[in-house]
């Protein structure tokens, strides 16, 4: 009688394919932000330094108007016969370092009010604070802008600091709802317990936890902030011709539309561009994060 050995041969159980779907997607979107971020990296150089991808000068007379896009000019001329690309390109060093500038002053008047307002949730200065941010937040960002202009005078850095007053209040309602967060986890607490001072609690604690959303936050308002600062060139009250900023290029080219797009067109596309560049950073960092 031969005997039979059973032989159970335990087979690993197959992988779902939607396991691994959450890992790719991180790693795709770990991918998309560095390219985007590198992208991002090289405007900012080409605004530095504008003579690398520029041969023409922006402010003057090079060909004929209205010379459509080719080889000799990218971007075509504008009605007076100015290099387009030149001036796109001299134009986004205006844009984006007016865009910093106001992004700079909402991220500091901001984080100062956040910050005192999170560290005693529900006290006098957490209060007082409040009212007077929510009292800005009543006033139409524009309408604040046009205030601060029509006050001390128009440019791209007047406009600057106006927007950045505006936006300071949304930096403040979200440092401040990071700041009262951190304050109840447990380390923080725990710190604080073994005697560790405030300044030290938020350099040592509070601030890298809140530095994530914080850096969304500004990635998302630095486009937005290019926005409405060329808006704001576009209706007349920030750069002025002939100045090269985007708002300006627009604005001076709508009214060439039916015989030559590209005057206002190529500055929007520009424009457009930028922001939605800036804002799918945003979105990548903080799904990053999440």
């Amino acid at each position: 009688m031969t005997d039979t050995i059973a032989t159970t041969v335990v087979e690993p159980l197959p992988t779902s394919p939607g396991a691994s779907v959450p890992l790719r997607h991180r790693r795709r979107r770990i991918r998309e932000l560095h390219v985007l971020s590198a992208l991002f990296a090289s405007l900012v150089l080409v605004a530095l330094f504008p003579g690398l991808v520029t041969w023409h000068d922006p402010y003057e007379l090079d060909g004929l108007p209205f010379t459509p896009p080719g080889v000799d000019f990218w971007f075509g001329t504008d009605e007076i016969g100015r290099d387009l690309f030149s001036r796109v390109v001299h134009g986004l060093r205006i844009s984006l370092f007016s865009s910093v500038l106001a992004v700079a002053v909402a991220l500091v008047g901001g984080a100062v009010v956040g910050v005192l307002s999170g560290l005693r949730p529900g006290g006098l200065l957490d209060r007082g604070l409040g009212i007077l941010t929510e009292a800005v937040m009543a006033v139409p960002g524009v309408l604040l802008a046009l205030a601060v202009i029509t006050t001390y005078g128009r440019g791209a850095f007047v406009a600057a600091i106006a927007i950045g007053v505006g936006e300071a209040t949304g930096f403040a309602r979200l440092i401040r709802g990071c700041v009262v967060r951190s304050g109840t986890l447990t380390y923080v607490e725990a710190a604080r317990t073994c005697g560790a001072g405030p300044l030290r609690v938020i350099a040592r604690h509070v601030v890298p936890s809140i530095l994530h959303p914080v850096l969304s936050y500004t990635a998302l308002h630095f486009g937005l902030a290019m926005l409405a600062i060329g808006s704001l060139s576009y209706l007349g009250f920030g750069e002025a011709p002939p100045s090269a900023e985007w708002g300006v290029l627009i604005a001076g080219g709508q009214k060439y539309l039916a015989h030559a797009w590209w005057v206002a067109i190529v500055p929007g596309l520009a424009l457009t561009s930028v922001v939605v560049l800036l804002s799918r950073i945003a979105y990548l960092f903080q799904e990053d994060r999440a």
